[in-house]
């Protein structure tokens, strides 16, 4: 058989290699395994000759190749290498070594045409983008070697003479990479947490198996998204490891925002290790504005789900933030979370930052993305802030968002929806998107009525989680009020509808929004009142639900009343808080605890946004003494609703029983005459009587309705029928 030279083994057309740049990353990656391999064969036949390595058998006692068994493995190596199945001399360590000398130096001139042709090189890459120094580029060389190729880990038991070795560590790094006692100071520091290879999970170092186990026998293992990258020459992509916690967004060019808030944010993208602060209402385009920004820069987003992260085990945070990390230096992007108002933990101080907000923060070296919706602004003391607050697009710019996302829809529609709904671009978009869900291809684009339901459905249904929408079947005509009620009432419907030319228009200065409290007895007809107000109108009319307001939680009752407030202030509709001295009762003089603290922190946030906030808000008590006096002030109407007299009663008798009911003689002013009843507790008899009337086939008599009415009081405690009922 025809034996090749040993110059001919080891060096393959170097004239051919010598200055030439790599086509693909392969290429590369196949000349670093050869020279992985150059260097193992020559320890391996060092230490033959030095005899510092034990010729062992191959038995199954030790598990160890012998020496002819490992020759071979080399000549398989150098023939995989090479593309040919020839046989091949053997070589002594010095000729080895030469090789591996003159394998590097043409390597080390192919890197550098590489590099100058623009060529895009996977480890090449890493070891440009965090920084490796030679040895421990070497290092994850030889980590990620022997998980390309299996024979590499033979290699590496044999030279360790230890068959339970899994992959490379400390001890074999110590004879490949760190082989003199000047480089072997740098071996700890290199395999620190400090050390890139580990702080960005490049590496990652097994736990010790027990208790005495030294770290040189830890192994040390790439990860897996390193192992998939170097082997691929596939443009770069999040790991999929990470697609729970994290979403690399698309490159970003339309956004209609100011042209000086983009440059700014772009200035501030380009810059050193800040944190950009994005404060706005939901919806508003925050991380669209980010994501232009970068773009602009070359730049990518990488939007962490920070309630993901959070919701993690504490062992597991730390090293799937670390991965977050890599990934973001890998993809050159920069890191976004997302609301980090939603992260703060229920026990802690709201002005804090969310603790893997803050570790986010103190670990990224390049700037950071933080986005807001709360009032208040959570203290960041990892890095210098830059805060900026995002406004309400203009009504030009809604009219042109309108006609980007719905390109069918006319000027005049399009400039109606901007006028009705003061929404950001995210609304429109979901609108536009809801709207044309619901259209066949037959039917073509929405029209500017399925619009308007959709931006209705989009808002209200944020506010279905705090609250429940009410039906709205009556009118003025069903109210029986006093004459001045009636008269306030009609007067917050003109205020409602022409407070946009007051203010705008004439110039009166004041708040946009309209709040009313409505005070009175239980069942006189305040809830009744707010329906009728939404009806006239042609507003929606939601009940708030305190329940899901109101929070033991620091600061949850805060973001609660924020949410509910940004979804109802361009969706047109009536907010109702029934019982509201409940949730706007006065606030502690005497501050004793960091409960009372954060009491009137709600109570002055809600002063704020009740000034703010652009429609129409109902509130109703039965204590009126128990609302703090700061909100009777900013009241713009405060209706009085009296406890019924008797002409009044005998009407709410008279419209409580429908006139197709099947009923006898009724005397309604005998009734309203003998039992105090507010409106409510009458509809309650009326149909009570009902009922009974209906369960024996009789029709509706006013002895029924006595009997219904003196249950109600026995029902409620009463010895008599006598006084009111409450």
């Amino acid at each position: 058989m025809l034996l090749r030279s040993v110059e001919d083994r080891y060096v393959i057309d170097a004239d051919d290699m010598a200055g030439r740049a790599y086509v693909h990353g392969s290429e590369h990656l196949r000349d670093e395994l050869r020279r992985c391999w150059l260097r193992v064969e020559y320890q391996i036949r060092r230490a033959w000759e030095l005899g510092t390595l034990p010729r062992v058998s191959d038995d199954a006692a030790s598990g160890i190749w012998a020496p002819n068994d490992m020759t071979g493995i080399f000549r398989a190596a150098q023939c995989e290498f090479v593309g040919s199945a020839q046989a091949v001399e053997d070589a002594g360590a010095q000729e080895v070594l030469d090789a591996f000398t003159e394998h590097t130096r043409l390597m080390d001139g192919r890197l550098a045409a590489s590099i100058a042709a623009d060529v895009r090189l996977p480890l090449l890459v890493v070891t440009q983008c965090f920084h490796l120094s030679p040895r421990q580029q070497a290092t994850l060389a030889f980590a990620v070697m022997a998980e390309l190729d299996p024979n590499l880990l033979t290699a590496y038991r044999y030279l360790s003479h230890d068959p339970a070795c899994r992959g490379l560590d400390a001890r074999l790094l110590a004879s490949l990479v760190y082989d003199t006692p000047e480089s072997r100071a740098h071996l700890s520091r290199d395999l620190s947490p400090t050390s890139p290879l580990l702080y960005f999970r490049l590496l990652e170092q097994e736990e010790a198996r027990n208790s005495t186990e030294s770290m040189l026998y830890r192994r040390l293992r790439p990860a897996a998204r390193l192992v998939q990258m170097l082997a691929t020459d596939l443009a770069p992509e999040l790991d999929p490891m990470l697609a729970d916690v994290a979403t690399l967004l698309p490159p970003a060019t339309m956004g209609l925002f100011p042209e000086g808030i983009v440059r700014q944010v772009e200035a501030v993208l380009g810059g050193a290790e800040v944190a950009l602060v994005l404060q706005g209402q939901r919806g508003i385009g925050k991380r669209l504005l980010a994501n232009i920004a970068a773009t602009k820069l070359g730049k990518r987003i990488l939007l962490v789900d920070g309630r993901q992260l959070a919701d993690r085990p504490p062992e597991s945070l730390r090293a799937l933030l670390r991965a977050v990390l890599r990934e973001a230096h890998l993809l050159d992007a920069i890191p976004l979370v997302a609301e980090i108002d939603d992260l703060a933990p229920a026990t802690a101080e709201t002005e804090q930052l969310a603790p893997i907000v803050a570790q986010l923060c103190r670990d990224h070296r390049g700037p950071v993305v933080l986005t807001i919706c709360r009032e208040r602004v959570p203290r960041v003391d990892q890095r210098p802030v830059v805060h900026l607050t995002m406004s309400l697009p203009t009504l030009d710019t809604r009219v042109e968002l309108w006609r980007h996302f719905v390109p069918s829809l006319d000027d005049e529609a399009a400039e109606a929806l901007s006028e009705r709904f003061a929404i950001p671009g995210g609304i429109i978009q979901l609108a536009a998107e809801a709207a044309s869900a619901t259209r066949t291809a037959s039917e073509g684009a929405p029209g500017a009525h399925e619009l308007d339901v959709a931006v209705r459905q989009q808002l209200h249904s944020r506010i279905l989680r705090l609250g429940r929408k009410l039906e709205t079947p009556y009118t003025f005509d069903d109210l029986v009020a006093e004459e001045d009620v009636l008269s306030t009432l009609w007067e917050i419907v003109s205020c409602v509808r022409e407070r946009r030319r007051v203010r705008e228009q004439w110039g009166f200065r004041g708040a946009q929004g309209v709040t009313v409290l409505f005070s009175g007895e239980p069942g006189v007809g305040k809830s009744m009142s707010a329906t009728v107000l939404a009806r006239a109108l042609d507003l929606a009319v939601y009940e708030i639900d305190l329940s899901q307001v109101m929070s033991k939680w620091l600061g949850e009752t805060e973001k609660n009343l924020a949410e509910l407030f940004d979804a109802a202030e361009p969706g047109h509709v009536v907010l109702l808080f029934n019982e509201a001295d409940s949730l706007f009762g006065k606030r502690t003089v005497d501050v004793k605890s960091s409960n009372d603290r954060y009491a009137n922190l709600e109570t002055n946030y809600l002063l704020q946004r009740l000034e703010r906030f652009g429609g129409l808000a109902v509130l109703t008590t039965n204590l009126v003494g128990a609302i703090d006096v700061a909100f009777l002030r900013r009241f713009a109407y405060n209706v009085r609703f009296p406890f019924p007299e008797v002409e009044m009663r005998a009407e709410l008798w008279r419209r409580a029983i429908p006139a197709r009911a099947e009923a006898g003689p009724i005397d309604f002013q005998a009734l309203a005459e003998s039992y105090e009843l507010s409106g409510g507790f009458i509809k309650v008899a009326a149909e009570r009587a009902a009922f009974m009337a209906a369960g024996v086939g009789e029709i509706i008599t006013q002895e029924l309705i006595t009997l219904a009415i003196e249950q109600m009081y026995r029902e409620r405690g009463k010895l008599t029928s006598v006084g009111r009922l409450d």
